[in-house]
Order: C-alpha cells, then structure tokens, then sequence
C-alpha cells in the first residue's frame, strides 16, 4: 500500500520520462535530438573539471568534507576504500560496512555521482552509429526529436528513441519533481537520505540549475586530492579524475534550466537495470510535507 500511495504521488509531482508530462516546459523544451551517424563514437578524453563541480554541487554539502577526509587515507588502496556510500556497490544498507567490495568496483571513476555527472555534461552523446543533441528546440534535421522529461507510446515503441535515451542515460531517466515552497526543504532532505543510501539509486539532486560550492572546503579538498595523488602510479585509472577535482572551480551549472519550484533527480547507472527502485525512491522522498 506504500509503494502504491508513493507511485500515486509522483504521478501528481512528478515528470518522468515516459510518464506524467510537463507541459509548461514541453511546449519550448528541452528536447533529444537523435539521428544516426556513421562515424564511430570520438574516445573518451581527460575528465572535465566541471563534471566533478557539477557532481559535488548534486550532493549533500557535507561531502565535500567527508571526501577530503576519506582522501586522506593517501595511499592507492586507501582511495580504492573510500566510504561505499560514494560507490556503486550494489549492496543491501546492512552489508555495507561488513562487505569487502571489489576494489576496481571502488576505483575512483565508479563514484556514481562523478559518472553521472559526466554523462548530463556529455552532450552531445555519441556512440557506434548514434548522435543525441540536448536542444531547447526541435531542428528540421534530426532524424527524431523527442521531449527530454515525456516519452508517447510511440517513442517508447521506436528503436532509435529507446537508443537515444539509453546513451542520454543520466537527464532521458531523471525525474523533475514540483514541490510546493512549504514542502521543499523536506522533500529535499529526504531525498538526500535516499541519495547516501549505499544500495540506493539516486546519484544527484539539484535544486537549483546552477550554484557555488563552499570555496574554502573546496579549496582544502583539492589540497588533499593533490596529496592522494602523490601515492598513484602514472597509470592509474583514478589520476584523471583527482586531476580535475585539483582544477575544479566552485561554480556549477546544468545543461538545463527548471523551474524555482522543481527539484531535478539524476539515477545512477547501476539503476538503468531497476529504474522502478529509482521511481519508488524518488517517490518516498516526493511525499514527504511538513506537518
């Protein structure tokens, strides 16, 4: 019955792709573009420092201080332990501090926040045979154009669509919630329960389009990041990413703008595989109202 009530009260708050429709923003955007291309996808390069403002600026501000304080452990393995909270373990809440995760599975690159982040900033999306372009209006040349927060049937039906969205993962599955003002401080501090939920699905939460970190935390992160850094080997997989947390600036901004009464909710990777998990988590957060 509280899965259904949940389910009940996105449906009233709630634009996700494929369900309720936003129609105030549909009418001028934002909008997919997808076509095809021959050309291969273009090879990943060095990781944008602004992916990971963008990243810390959708988590809650308290874990710019606990991520100084797990890079503190500056050693390679010590990184690869940082809290499972930041990783995507796919572990039940009450394994998470018992299990001994995988540590590939805790290199620096699986914080699911940071890869989420690189995906909203990855526009235009490319892969083997596909372009998606994030567009405020629909082109006379895309191959389809679809609105970003509201899948048809027939979108949902259409190949190239459901090929767009999936390589547009992190903005084609996120959830855009109306809360009223008297609600919003409680509906996003519950969201943020759900978001540091080791097994949870939510990798970041914006409620604003744009914001500013706290420079001076920001600042000792980097310092640390710098000092971590000194402990990897040339080839780490982790180094690129501690390079642009070093060269982060404290401004943020998302490729898209929402209204003053939206909060914007990314998944995580890990839920492309159980995107109903990450419907019911936003859902429990949504219904949350002040007595």
């Amino acid at each position: 019955m509280g899965r259904a009530l949940a389910a009940l009260v996105v449906l009233a708050l709630v634009a996700f792709a494929g369900c309720t429709p936003r129609s105030k923003a549909q009418r001028s955007g934002p909008f997919l573009s997808i076509s095809p291309r021959e050309a291969s996808a273009p090879v990943r390069s060095a990781v944008p420092p602004a992916t990971i403002a963008l990243a810390l600026g959708g988590l809650p501000p308290e874990e710019l201080g606990h991520l100084r304080e797990y890079l503190a452990q500056s050693t390679d393995a010590a990184v690869r332990r940082a809290a499972p909270m930041l990783f995507d373990l796919g572990l039940d809440d009450a394994d998470a501090a018992s299990a001994t995760p995988d540590p590939l599975r805790q290199a620096l690159p699986d914080v699911p926040a940071w890869t989420a982040a690189a995906n909203v900033l990855g526009a235009p999306w490319s892969a083997p045979g596909l372009s998606v372009q994030l567009v405020p209006t629909c082109a006379d040349g895309a191959s389809r154009c679809v609105p970003l927060f509201t899948a048809t049937d027939d979108d949902r039906n259409d190949a190239l669509v459901r090929r767009g969205r999936a390589l547009a993962w992190s903005l084609g599955n996120a959830a855009l919630l109306r809360v009223p003002a008297s609600s919003r401080a409680v509906v996003l501090q519950a969201l943020r329960r759900v978001q540091t939920r080791p097994s949870g699905t939510i990798a970041l939460v914006f409620a604003a389009p744009r914001g500013t970190l706290d420079e001076a935390e920001l600042e000792r992160l980097r310092e640390q990041a710098r000092a971590a850094m000194a402990h990897l080997p040339p080839d780490s997989t982790q180094r690129s990413w501690l390079d642009a947390l070093t060269a982060a600036r404290p401004s943020w901004e998302l490729p898209l703008a929402f209204e003053a009464d939206e909060i914007l909710v990314v998944p995580r990777l890990s839920a492309m595989a159980r995107l109903q998990d990450f419907r019911e988590e936003v859902a429990s957060g949504a219904q949350m109202r002040q007595p």
